[in-house]
């Protein structure tokens, strides 16, 4: 694999590198490689354990993820585990196209449409990474079968339940209920998924679904507030954070797909009024009641983080500095990067079929979060899991696209959104961020470049050099600035001072107070209990080492 010389800052090659570990090692040997979706890395002994999302969700979901992680590591380990993982997942298609959990300890054997989300990205991956037809055919097949089964009204489809039986709907004056049926936990859901199938195979049922669901979404359901807030009555699961967040990524990814200017105005709104619920640095609460509010999903930040990307890739460049600050900040931190601290390893024998606790924390390194609190990795405030397997998974997907949208090519021009480390075929970033204000931009091929500035940037501090000589820039909009015809292989080098503060957030009746540099919070108060986050070192300016650092080759996109 190629390298090239980094700054010693964020790299997310990484970070994937380090998550395949997680991916490839949570896994259940003696019941066919299932994955465990819960992980106790703080009890005595740390735990692993079963649940009926691992059967059909978290089997795709690790699917998706493994290939993404190969992708953006550059490495190939997994392989044996993705053949098991395959294994489980391609029997669980029924003949009507549906993907269906089999009976097990927790529940019987139905079609969950939560999972059919999760089925739809490892398709997704499979066709982009692996060029899979038996995917696409599979995706076809599945497409058809949920307009077979929404509930079809004037404009707008829905699913009534979460759970479909083999026979069908479990109870049949659902289609009375469409503006009390939950599309974030349903079909609201798949709409990232559905509009990428419709543009990727052209799959008509795919992008007929994709708008009679997001017309449910946003005309037809009570689950989103007029103000774009999430409704919290019981019935929409208290404001479940990561499926109304989900939801309207969903919706965004298809106002996006469409041209649809109806869906993208909704979708800000509601992100604008999704980003009041949590904090600047990425943290968001599981749910908006205040008694079950505790803990921050990795796989919420990830929706917050991609609804950015999506916002600002339909225009709105603002939202360029909320994705990378919600990456910078709670996405990286979510992810076990040590287990020094914890307890080896405990006597095999204590394991049954459903759980162990063999050399649990090695096995969870490089994992995500399933529910932080700000200023730690894990809480045991109404859970007693630390991490989840979805969370795993979701983390790695925000580390793939943050990687493959940091550097864009728009009309007449690369276009460098997020001020990290990158490489690919049109330019190599090298940034210094956040210990000092410089970013270098090295093109592949001669043209013009355009470069985002955060908002704390003040550009009469700005310069902009090649070769030694001062360069003058456009500045096309408040977020950007451009050069005109730079040479290849010569890079372009900008530097700014990197504006310091402390500022004090109040989460859930507690007070956090933060010191930042640039878009990165360095340290917070007070410190966590169990596994404090955000304690990172500052370097003075010129101190941060350059090394070499490998460059994976990525030849496809989820979005």
């Amino acid at each position: 694999m190629p390298t090239e010389s980094f700054p010693d800052t964020l790299y997310l090659p990484e970070h994937a590198a380090l998550a395949l570990n997680c991916l490839t090692r949570c896994l259940n040997p003696t019941k066919h490689h299932l994955p465990y979706c819960l992980i106790d890395l703080t009890g005595s002994p740390p735990r692993m354990q079963h649940t009926q999302f691992d059967y059909s969700d978290h089997t795709a979901r690790l699917i998706d993820a493994l290939l993404l992680a190969q992708a953006l590591s550059g490495e190939r380990r997994g392989e044996t585990e993705l053949e098991r993982l395959e294994a489980l997942f391609w029997p669980g298609f029924g003949t009507d196209g549906l993907h269906y959990t089999p009976d097990n300890p927790w529940s019987f054997r139905h079609a969950n449409m939560h999972y059919q989300r999760s089925v739809i990205s490892a398709l997704l991956s499979l066709i982009l990474a692996r060029g899979s037809e038996r995917a696409a055919a599979q995706a076809r097949a599945l497409t058809k079968a949920l307009v077979d089964i929404s509930i079809k009204r004037d404009g707008f489809w829905y699913f009534p339940s979460v759970e479909r039986l083999p026979d069908g709907w479990p109870r049949g004056d659902w289609g009375i209920l469409s503006f009390g049926v939950d599309p974030a936990n349903t079909n609201g859901r798949l709409l990232f998924g559905l509009t990428r199938l419709h543009e990727l195979l052209g799959d008509e049922n795919a992008g007929r679904l994709a708008a009679a669901y997001a017309n449910h979404v946003m005309h037809h359901s009570s689950a989103y507030l007029p103000d774009g807030g999430f409704a919290t009555g019981m019935e929409f699961r208290e404001g479940h954070f990561h499926s109304r967040a989900l939801t309207m990524l969903g919706v965004i990814r298809y106002g996006h797909g469409f041209g649809d200017a109806r869906a993208l105005a909704w979708g800000r709104q509601v992100f604008e009024r999704a980003k009041s619920y949590g904090t600047t640095f990425g943290w968001f609460p599981e749910r908006l009641v205040r008694e079950r509010a505790h803990g921050a999903e990795t796989c919420a930040i990830v929706d917050m983080m991609e609804a950015a990307i999506w916002l600002a890739r339909s225009g709105h460049d603002e939202c360029w500095e909320d994705a990378e600050r919600f990456l910078r900040n709670h996405v990286v931190e979510s992810q076990l990067t040590s287990v020094d601290w914890a307890e080896a390893c405990a006597d095999e024998r204590a394991a049954d079929e459903w759980q162990t606790t063999v050399d649990v924390a090695a096995r969870a390194l490089g994992g995500f979060a399933g529910w932080s609190q700000p200023n730690d990795l894990v809480s045991k405030v109404m859970h007693s899991w630390d991490l989840y397997m979805c969370c795993c998974a979701q983390g790695v997907r925000g580390l793939f696209n943050a990687w493959t949208n940091a550097v864009t090519a728009v009309p007449g021009r690369v276009q460098v959104n997020l001020l990290l480390n990158h490489a690919d075929e049109r330019a190599v970033v090298r940034s210094w961020l956040p210990h000092e204000g410089r970013l270098q931009v090295t093109l592949r091929q001669a043209g013009n470049l355009a470069v985002r500035i955060p908002s704390w940037v003040d550009r009469r501090t700005l310069n902009a050099t090649l070769a030694g000589q001062e360069l003058t820039w456009l500045a096309p909009s408040r977020h950007f600035i451009e050069f005109d015809r730079l040479p290849a292989g010569q890079p372009i080098e900008l530097t700014f001072p990197v504006a310091t503060r402390t500022s004090q957030e109040r989460v859930l009746g507690d007070d956090y107070r933060m010191e930042w540099r640039g878009d990165t919070v360095m340290r917070m108060q007070p410190a966590g209990d169990r596994l404090p986050l955000y304690r990172r070192t500052g370097l003075a300016p010129g101190a941060v080492p350059t090394r070499p650092r490998p460059v994976p080759r990525i030849d496809f996109r989820l979005g």
